[in-house]
């Protein structure tokens, strides 16, 4: 019985053989062997090979069943499609020969999923950022991510390995000196015979990553040929291993720090460099590398422990302040908000006489946004004026005068704090009280009970008060109590008219003008709104805030004059020496005038002006500065811009600098209060310096009354010369020349009188308005060499030494001489007498007549320009007597004089004549950028003899290492980097530029700066280049107004800016719109912080409320 026949399966690609055997075509192999055999790679080739394929696929169409419809899933592919595999029970005998299978053999795959895993859930996809070679990272896509991956990451971690030059190319090269060709490869390449080593490393090389045999292995050097990794040994001596012994070198620098302060706890310098050292350590090998959260939270770590043992050795209170800021700075990064504020409050407990760690404080308490309440940092500045005021009595009296400082700063911080609050009422009652007190108080002897008790009777009698109109003062109310007026009654502008569709936006409008009603205090007949209790200050609010100055030092009401300036946003008069005046004008907190002017204007200031087609030609213009860091002087006060600074914000031929920087009159404070309260302080206290900047104020508000103004100051005090100097300058920038000079040659004539009595029987007066002369000396020159009229300047430098002026006058070499010899002799012996204001002066006027009579030198020079290199020799010499003879603090005023007296005759200089910027003027300019780093009319002139070589990088460098450095960072300097930026650089450089400022510590807590970041990201910037930019700053707004509002929780002004910018629905509001919810939630946040607000919206919520539930108001524009 024979076996049952085996039943062989039946499968679709197993069919049974025809009778007659068709041999496959020979066609496509012979095609395919040739095309190995002379590797021609062809597009015919390649277009045959396809096709090829293609038969392939069709013969197993018509061999395979069909095979049912199934809907494959996203992470399951299916795999019985046709097209997938191509069977080949042949194969190609060409795969032994060559060892592998021929590259176009394999067809192509791609990956399938979108990233998806078989057998793993849904919610996890590979994660392309973080898988690497060895391995693939899956994430969950559903949960966002909070950031990007650093995509240079993996390569800072690697630690660079130093190359070194191969023996045997040193030695090709050596013998290839004496070419007279330099060859850019090395030869010996060529040369080299391919054996069976180099085609193993050439296929390895091009060894496909898909390849059976794995990756190739790496060699382990450099793909150059001539180069090759160096070993330890190599490295260890010469300049190869300089980067390696970095690593040593730090380490062992860390050795010796820590011994030192081993053998020297109580040098605190050097624990501060050990501290600091510990960054470079962190970064060692790389300084280009990121650090990682957990690293710089570790290097914290290790600074504050430092930071403690370091304490427990300090014994002097300057000390103990480097040590605490630098702890606070670190403990930031580590600490949590609650134990940041006991810190700080032990701090502030522990060192009471400390001001900076106190400010440090104050700064921390006022701009910490979980924390912030107004009431509660009120209280902060309420204790610190009671702890100096009962401190004063305690000190001797010289040392008074730095506690009187104190308070004087304290006050013009709690008066900014209160108005930008949104209680302006109250902060313009404090500085009526404050001037009132100390400047129109009565002058007989009062105890201190019967003073204050006077002056209540005084305030809440609502006669005049300084600054309002018929005020005659305190005293007059003494002496005639009983013949005073009530000035008439007074009512507020109210609309509180509210529209639901557009209601913060029509709220802000609403709020604005309320706050304009505000800016000075009402009495109770006047008629306000009933429901607000902030508008009518009663003596009991301001009690607290009385501070009588003592009569002398003279210098504290100076300083008091100063702090009311400030605290109306205008520059100071001059920058005092002391150390805490210039900490006044650096505080970002105090000079923040661009958060109270209008959007409107600081549009057009910034962000309205587009660039100059034409600007290749001719000299580039100055980049415009209206809130400079300088010195006050006669040219800034009257004349035009120096080098693109103005010191009123605007020159005085345009409109008036508050009306334009606030819309009209709409400003914090009210200009015809401010032009009062100077008049009277005049009237009450006369200093020359002040009646000159109220005649400079004056000037830029109102020209058209201020021939007027200056006769009536001439006429109370006849014998002042800078008031003449005053109102010469001011005819002359009038067009009124032939006023001016007859003004300035009368002053010399009375001067001239004074000087030639004799010295012996002079008065202090007399000797004062003697020496006063050089300044109509110095500006009557100037203002001659200007107006190009070189022979004019040149015969007023020549008469200095006669002390009248000589139209006869001639130039010889003997008068030239004596007018030197006067004019060095002169400077010198104020120099030695400690008068550097007037030293500097008689130094421009040398500078001017060396200018004028040298002869020409290598420099080129046009007939109306004068030599400049002797010039820079005489400032060099004298800015060199500055440093010697004074300290950091002392020496600011008069070498800020001095550099801007070089900016003003370089600016002219270049400005007449052929413009060619030089390598001497930068590296002047350098020069003196290093000692004032924050000179804005240095800065601008520097840029300005760098923009027309359209070479930035100078610029940035210059502000990245110097400018902007911590120890010279200011809030001026940040503004014009941004100024800077938007004048030439992209979307991109003015966003890093303004991410940089308000991250900087000078930037964090500038609410006028976050305003200016706001605003430019809703409006743009049509002078920059970039439109998809652009349009990611605007859809930014958003992200920047909380943040600034985070950052300045106090400052009602960003509320208020946000709703009227952001607040608004529509199409056009699109991309940087806020949601109702978010609106409605910020507005409360006000109340929390308990900051003013006069338009309440509580009552508009709830009706918006019921007519989103009674469905006759579907939406609103926000939703």
């Amino acid at each position: 019985m024979s076996a049952p026949k085996a039943t062989v399966p039946k499968f679709g690609s197993f069919k049974p053989k025809p009778a007659a055997p068709h041999p496959e075509p020979e066609k496509p192999k012979t095609e395919y062997q040739t095309d190995i055999r002379h590797k021609s790679r062809g597009s015919d080739e390649k277009g045959e090979r396809r096709r090829h394929h293609k038969r392939h696929r069709s013969r197993s169409k018509e061999r395979v069943p069909e095979p049912p419809q199934i809907e494959p899933t996203r992470a399951s592919p299916s795999t019985n499609s046709p097209e997938i595999f191509i069977i080949d029970r042949k194969g190609d005998v060409k795969n032994l020969v060559y060892g592998s299978v021929h590259r176009y053999s394999v067809p192509p795959f791609y990956r399938y999923g979108s990233g998806y895993v078989l057998g793993a859930s849904l919610d996890v996809k590979i994660d392309r950022n973080q898988s690497e070679d060895k391995g693939v990272v899956l994430s969950n896509w559903r949960i966002p991510r909070l950031r990007e991956k650093y995509v240079f990451s993996r390569i800072e971690r690697e630690r660079p390995r130093l190359l070194k030059i191969r023996p045997e190319v040193l030695s090709d090269t050596s013998s290839a000196i004496d070419s007279d060709f330099i060859a850019l490869q090395n030869p010996r390449g060529r040369k080299r015979k391919r054996g069976a080593e180099d085609e193993s490393s050439d296929d390895g090389e091009k060894r496909d990553y898909r390849s059976i045999y794995g990756k190739p292995k790496d060699s382990g050097q450099p793909l150059d040929e001539d180069l090759q990794y160096a070993t330890e040994s190599d490295s260890s001596g010469s300049d190869a291993g300089r980067a390696i012994k970095t690593d040593s070198s730090l380490r062992q620098r860390n050795v010796e720090l820590s011994r030192k302060v081993d053998q020297f706890p109580q040098d605190i310098t050097a624990w501060l460099e050990l501290i600091d050292h510990q960054d470079v350590l962190m970064k060692v090998g790389d300084d280009r590398r990121r650090l990682t959260s957990a690293e710089i939270r570790s290097t914290a770590d290790i600074k504050i422990h430092m930071y403690e043992k370091a304490l427990e050795k300090a014994q002097s209170l300057e000390d103990k302040e480097r040590l605490l800021l630098g702890l606070m700075a670190e403990g930031t990064k580590i600490w949590e908000v609650k134990v940041q504020t006991d810190r700080w409050e032990k701090i502030s407990k522990e060192n009471i006489d400390s001001l900076l760690l106190w400010t440090s404080y104050l700064n921390f308490k006022q701009s910490t946004f979980t924390t912030f309440r107004y009431d509660e940092v009120r209280e902060v500045y309420l204790k610190r004026i009671r702890l100096l005021l009962g401190s004063v009595e305690g000190f001797a009296e010289n040392a008074r005068e730095a506690l009187y400082q104190q308070l004087i700063y304290v006050m013009l911080r709690l008066t900014l704090f209160i108005r930008e609050a949104g209680y302006t009422e109250l902060a313009v009652a404090i500085w009526q009280g404050l001037l009132e007190m100390n400047f129109n108080a009565p002058k007989e002897a009062m105890m201190k009970s019967a003073l204050i008790d006077s002056f209540k009777d005084f305030w809440e009698s609502e006669v005049s008060r300084i600054g309002e109109a018929g005020s005659l003062g305190w005293n007059h109310y003494v002496k005639n109590s009983i013949d005073v007026e009530i000035p008439d009654t007074l009512t507020d502008e109210v609309d509180d008219s509210l529209i639901n569709a557009d209601i913060f936006r029509t709220w802000s409008a609403a709020e604005r003008i309320r706050m304009k009603c505000s800016q000075t205090p009402a009495r109770t007949m006047d008629e306000v709104v009933e429901d607000d209790p902030y508008r009518v200050i009663m003596f009991s609010d301001i009690e607290d805030f009385l501070i009588q100055l003592p009569p002398n030092p003279k210098g504290l009401r100076r300083s008091c004059v100063d702090a009311f300036l400030l605290f109306c946003r205008l520059p100071p008069i001059a920058t005092l020496d002391l150390e805490i005046a210039q900490k006044w004008v650096n505080d970002p907190l105090v000079r923040d005038e661009l958060l109270e002017c209008s959007s409107a204007w600081i549009t057009n200031e910034y962000f309205s002006k587009s660039r100059n087609a034409d600007s290749d030609i001719g000299p580039p213009s100055y980049l415009h500065n209206p809130f400079p860091n300088c010195v006050g002087t006669p040219e800034l006060l009257f004349g035009k811009t120096l080098a693109g600074n103005d010191y009123f914000s605007s020159p005085p031929s345009q409109q008036s600098s508050f009306e334009a920087r606030y819309g009209g009159d709409n400003g914090p404070i009210s200009t015809t209060w401010i032009l009062n309260t100077l008049k009277q302080l005049i009237q009450a206290h006369f200093t020359e310096d002040l009646a000159e900047y109220y005649l400079a104020f004056s000037y830029h508000h109102s020209p058209t009354t201020i021939k007027k103004i200056a006769k009536d100051l001439l006429k109370q005090h006849p014998s002042s010369l800078r008031l003449y100097n005053a109102y010469a300058m001011i005819e002359w920038s009038r067009g009124n020349r032939d006023i001016a000079n007859g003004v300035f040659s009368a002053a010399l004539a009375m001067s001239s009188g004074s000087s030639s009595s004799s010295t012996v029987n002079k008065s202090d007066k007399e000797q004062e308005q003697s020496n006063d002369a050089i300044v109509l000396w110095h500006n009557r020159s100037w203002l001659s060499l200007e107006a190009t009229d070189n022979p004019s300047a040149l015969q007023h430098l020549l008469s200095i030494a006669d002390g009248k002026p000589d139209p006869s006058i001639a130039l010889t070499p003997t008068i030239l001489l004596r007018a030197k010899q006067h004019l060095s002799s002169t400077r010198d012996y104020l120099s030695s007498a400690g008068d550097f204001g007037r030293a500097v002066l008689y130094t421009e006027c040398l500078a001017l007549l060396t200018y004028l009579t040298s002869p020409a030198t290598t420099e080129p020079q046009s007939p109306t320009q004068g030599s400049i290199l002797p010039v820079l020799e005489i400032y060099h010499s004298f800015t060199t007597t500055l440093l010697s003879r004074l300290t950091k603090a002392q020496r600011h005023t008069p070498l800020s004089h001095l550099t801007q007296s070089l900016t003003r005759l370089l600016t002219h200089h270049t400005s007449h004549g052929p413009y060619r910027p030089s390598l001497l003027l930068r590296t002047t300019l350098s020069q003196y950028l290093s000692l004032l780093p924050s000179s804005t009319p240095l800065l601008h002139l520097y840029t300005h003899t760098e923009a027309h070589l359209k070479i930035s990088n100078r610029i940035r460098t210059l502000l990245s290492t110097s400018t902007l450095s911590p120890e010279n960072d200011c809030l001026s300097s940040r503004l014009f980097s941004i100024k800077y930026e938007l004048e030439n650089g992209t979307v991109h450089s003015v966003r890093a530029a303004f991410e940089h400022a308000v991250e900087s510590p000078v930037g964090r807590a500038s609410a006028g700066l976050w305003k200016l970041y706001l605003l430019f990201c809703v409006y743009g910037n049509p002078g920059v280049s970039g439109g998809s930019g652009e349009k990611e700053m605007r859809a930014r707004a958003k992200d920047v107004w909380f943040r600034g509002l985070r950052a300045c929780p106090w400052v009602k002004e960003l509320y208020v800016l946000g709703f009227q910018e952001l607040g608004g629905g529509g199409a056009e509001d699109g991309s940087r719109g806020v949601s109702y919810e978010e609106l409605r939630g910020t507005w409360r946040v006000m109340g929390e912080k308990e900051l003013r607000v006069h338009v309440d919206l509580e009552d508009a919520f709830e009706e918006i409320g019921e007519l989103e539930r009674s469905g006759k108001q579907r939406r609103l524009a926000y939703k």
